[in-house]
C-alpha cells in the first residue's frame, strides 16, 4: 500500500467511525436487502416485511402510484407493488424510501443544506433512470438507486465536520472551476467519493453502487467492465446541472463528450428529450418521497 493510499484509508476510517444515523443502513432496508439475496423468498414475504413499517410502506406506494412510474390503475398494497415491479425494483425503491431522513439537518450556508443534497440526489436518480430507459431498461431501477446514492459521501462529510465542509464550499464558491476532489483531499484527507464507497460497502450494497460512489466524477478511471453504471450517473449529473432550474451541487459542468455518448450508445437528441422531463420527474419524486 502506498503512503498516499494509507493516509486516505485512515481518513475514511476516521470519518466513518464518527457517523451517527448514516453509519448503518436503516433496519427495514437492511432486512429487505437480506431477503432479496434469498433465492427462495416470495413476493408475499417481502411485502410482509416492508408492511411492518407503515410510514415507509405509504412512501413506497406514493412512489409506485406517481407519474414517474406510470402504472395503470391505483396500486393499493405493497404485495401488488412487488408483483408489478419485481423483486429487484421493490428492493431498490425500499432502500430509496428509507433514506429520506438521512438527508436532514440544518443548512450549512445559503448555498448548501442537506435538503439541497436530497433534491440534487433525486434529480440525478431520475435522470439516471431516464438514461437507462433509453439504453438498457434492465438497468432502470439499479440506475435510480445508484443516482440517489452517488453523493452520499457528501452527507458523510457533513455529519463528520460541518466546519470543514464550510471550508470546501467557500473555496468552491470563490472559484467554481476549482477541482472539488482536490480541495476535499486537502481538507479531509479523502474525497466524498471515497467516503461514499466505504459507506455503501459497510451497508453491504452490491459492488455496482460502490463503484458509482467511487467513480462518478471520473468514470473512465474505472476498469472498462465496471464503467456503464458510473458513466450513466456521470451523464445524469451533468444533465441536471443544465436543467432549468439547475439541480447542481458538486458538478457545475454540463459538457458531455461525444466519446461518452458513443460508449453508452446515446444521442444528443435522446439527451435533450431526457433533460426536458427531469424537472417534472423531480417534482413527482419530491412529492412521493418528501424533500
Amino acid at each position: 500500500m502506498t503512503p498516499h493510499r494509507h493516509t486516505r484509508d485512515a481518513a475514511v476510517a476516521a470519518v466513518l467511525s464518527k457517523l451517527s444515523n448514516l453509519a448503518m443502513l436503516p433496519e427495514i432496508a437492511a432486512r429487505v436487502l437480506r431477503l432479496a439475496e434469498d433465492p427462495d423468498v416470495t413476493m408475499g414475504r417481502m411485502a410482509e416485511v416492508i408492511s411492518t413499517a407503515p410510514e415507509l410502506s405509504a412512501r413506497i406506494l406514493r412512489i409506485v402510484n406517481s407519474a414517474f412510474y406510470g402504472f395503470p390503475g391505483e396500486v393499493r398494497s405493497i404485495e401488488r407493488a412487488a408483483v408489478l415491479m419485481g423483486l429487484e425494483s421493490i428492493k431498490n425503491v425500499t432502500i430509496a424510501a428509507s433514506l429520506t431522513r438521512a438527508f436532514q439537518g440544518r443548512p450549512l450556508s445559503r448555498s448548501f443544506s442537506p435538503r439541497d443534497l436530497w433534491t440534487h440526489s433525486l434529480a440525478v436518480a431520475a435522470a439516471t433512470r431516464l438514461v437507462a430507459l433509453e439504453i438498457d431498461r434492465r438497468l432502470a431501477e439499479e440506475g435510480f438507486l445508484a443516482g440517489l446514492l452517488h453523493d452520499i459521501g457528501l452527507m458523510a462529510e457533513l455529519q463528520y465536520d460541518r466546519q470543514k465542509v464550510g471550508v470546501v464550499l467557500a473555496r468552491m464558491e470563490a472559484d467554481p472551476a476549482a477541482d472539488l476532489l482536490r480541495i476535499e483531499e486537502q481538507t479531509f484527507g479523502a474525497t466524498h467519493q471515497d467516503f461514499g464507497a466505504a459507506l455503501l460497502r459497510g451497508w453491504h450494497l452490491p459492488s455496482s453502487f460502490c463503484q458509482v460512489a467511487e467513480g462518478h466524477h471520473r468514470p473512465f478511471t474505472l476498469p472498462a467492465e465496471n464503467q456503464t453504471l458510473p458513466l450513466m450517473v456521470y451523464v445524469a449529473d451533468r444533465l441536471v446541472a443544465g436543467c432549468q432550474p439547475p439541480f447542481m451541487l458538486d458538478e457545475h459542468s454540463t459538457e458531455i463528450a461525444d466519446a461518452t455518448l458513443d460508449q453508452l450508445r446515446l444521442t444528443r437528441e435522446q439527451l435533450a428529450t431526457i433533460a426536458e422531463v427531469i424537472p417534472a420527474a423531480v417534482q413527482e419524486l419530491t412529492a412521493a418521497l418528501g424533500g
